[in-house]
C-alpha cells in the first residue's frame, strides 16, 4: 500500500476479525445478550405508534417489558410483572389502559401510571403492609426523535454513550413530524454482529449492489466515502454529491419521490444522505425526501430478525401521483442483497479449517465495531460473578 495521509481512516497493519466461535457459540451469543444488549438501548418502535391511554408488551433481550402511555402523552416503561405474585400484567401489542391504571388481569392489582401501587383490589391488607414497597420495577426508557429505546435495567446508563454516531446530524429532518408509510420484518439466517460488520464496510458493493453503485460512484471503487481512496488528503476536493449527477434521493429513479424537507442545509441535500448509527439496535439513513430505519433484534446466535422502516411526511402520503414503490422497492432490494451475503458470511464461518479473517485497509469501521464490542464484554465481565471461561479464551483474537 502507498504512503497514506497521517488522517487517513484507513487501517496501516494487518488487524485480525473475530473468531467464527462468536458467531456460532450459543454460550457467547448468551452472554452477549447479557453484556451488550441487555444492558444497552433497544429500538422498540415509533412513539407515535404507542396511542396515549394505552401500554405494549415487548421484548427487549429476553426481558418481557410493559411500556405505557399516559392521555398526556408521558410514556414509561416497566418490567411486564405483577409485584403480587409475578403475573404478566400486558399480554398483548397494545391495550387500553382502565382509567389510567395498568390493571393486573389476575388479581386486578392497579397500578399508576408512574409505576405506584393503586389498588390491591379484593385483597385485604396485613397491619404492616407498605403499598410503597410493592409499585412496578421500571426500566429505562427514552424518546429520540420520536424512536423509543428500552434498557432493561433499573440504571441505565445515559442514552448514546460509547455508541451512537450521526444522532445531530439529523436535528434538522422533521423525524417526530414524520409518519410511518412502510414496515417489514424478516428473519436473515445470521449472527446480528454480521450485518453491522456488513454495513461497516464497502468492499461489497460493487459484487453485491449494482443499483447502489450506480446511484453512488464511489462505491463502485469498494469504498464507502471519497476520503477512503488511498491517494486522499485534506487537500483533496470533497465532492458537491456523493449521488451520481443529477440524481437527489435513494429511489429507482434517482429523483426525490416527494417534496423535500424544508430545513435541509445545502450540504444535506446535496450529499444525498446522512447516516446515524445506534449500535447495536438501529441505523437510520435520512434523504431529502424520506428517512430511512433498519433495526436488528438477534433471536439466537445464527439468526437475526431485521425490519426495515420508510417515515414520510403526511402530505406526501395524501398526495395521490406519490408512488411509495420508488422509494420501498429501491431500499428492499439492497436489503435482500445484503441479507444474501451475510447469510452466506455465516454459512462460511462453519468452514473446519478457518480460525480468523483479516481486516483490510478500508474495513476501519469494522475494527472500530469490534472494540467497542470487546468494550461492553469486558465491561460486564468485570462485574460478573463468575466469569465466562470461554470468553477469556478467545479474547486476544479481537483485533
Amino acid at each position: 500500500m502507498q504512503h497514506l495521509h497521517p488522517l487517513s481512516p484507513l487501517l496501516r497493519e494487518v488487524t485480525a476479525s473475530l473468531p467464527p466461535s462468536y458467531y456460532c457459540d450459543p454460550g457467547i451469543y448468551t452472554e452477549e445478550v447479557r453484556s451488550v444488549w441487555a444492558r444497552g438501548w433497544t429500538y422498540v418502535g415509533r412513539a407515535a405508534d404507542l396511542a396515549p391511554g394505552s401500554m405494549r408488551r415487548v421484548d427487549v433481550a429476553g426481558t418481557n417489558v410493559l411500556l405505557a402511555r399516559s392521555k398526556t402523552g408521558d410514556i414509561h416503561g416497566y418490567h411486564n410483572v405483577c409485584p403480587h405474585r409475578g403475573s404478566e400484567l400486558c399480554t398483548t401489542n397494545e391495550q387500553p389502559l382502565r382509567g389510567g391504571r395498568i390493571l393486573c388481569p389476575y388479581h386486578a392489582w392497579s397500578f399508576n401510571i408512574d409505576g405506584s401501587l393503586a389498588s390491591t383490589a379484593a385483597a385485604s391488607r396485613a397491619p404492616d403492609f407498605d403499598p410503597s414497597v410493592f409499585g412496578l420495577y421500571p426500566v429505562g426508557v427514552t424518546d429520540w426523535n420520536g424512536l423509543l429505546f428500552v434498557c432493561p435495567t433499573d440504571a441505565p446508563e445515559p442514552f448514546g454513550t460509547d455508541n451512537a454516531f450521526g444522532t445531530q446530524d439529523l436535528d434538522n429532518w422533521p423525524m417526530r413530524d414524520l409518519v410511518t408509510a412502510y414496515r417489514e420484518t424478516h428473519l436473515v439466517e445470521c449472527n446480528w454482529k454480521i450485518l453491522w460488520e456488513n454495513f461497516s464496510e464497502c468492499l461489497h458493493c460493487p459484487g453485491v449492489h449494482p443499483s447502489l453503485c450506480d446511484l453512488i460512484p464511489i462505491h463502485k471503487k469498494g469504498l464507502l466515502a471519497y476520503y477512503d481512496d488511498p491517494d486522499w488528503s485534506p487537500e483533496t476536493p470533497a465532492p458537491e454529491s456523493e449521488l451520481r449527477p443529477g440524481a437527489r434521493s435513494w429511489t429507482i429513479s434517482g429523483q426525490a419521490a416527494t417534496a423535500e424537507f424544508p430545513g435541509l442545509t445545502d450540504d444535506q441535500r446535496s450529499t444525498g444522505h446522512v447516516y446515524c448509527v445506534i449500535w447495536p439496535t438501529l441505523f437510520v439513513v435520512a434523504h431529502v425526501d424520506y428517512i430511512s430505519i433498519v433495526s436488528y433484534r438477534p433471536l439466537g446466535a445464527e439468526q437475526t430478525e431485521v425490519t426495515g422502516e420508510v417515515l414520510l411526511s403526511p402530505s406526501a402520503l395524501a398526495d395521490p401521483d406519490f408512488d411509495l414503490a420508488q422509494i420501498v422497492t429501491f431500499n428492499q432490494q439492497v436489503q435482500d442483497e445484503d441479507a444474501a451475503v451475510c447469510e452466506l458470511n455465516q454459512r462460511g464461518l462453519r468452514s473446519s479449517p478457518f480460525a480468523s479473517g483479516v481486516l483490510m485497509p478500508e474495513e476501519y469501521n469494522v475494527k472500530t465495531f469490534h472494540e467497542w464490542l470487546r468494550r461492553r464484554m469486558d465491561a460486564a465481565a468485570a462485574v460478573a460473578i463468575p466469569a465466562v471461561a470461554c470468553l477469556g479464551v478467545e479474547r486476544s483474537h479481537v483485533g
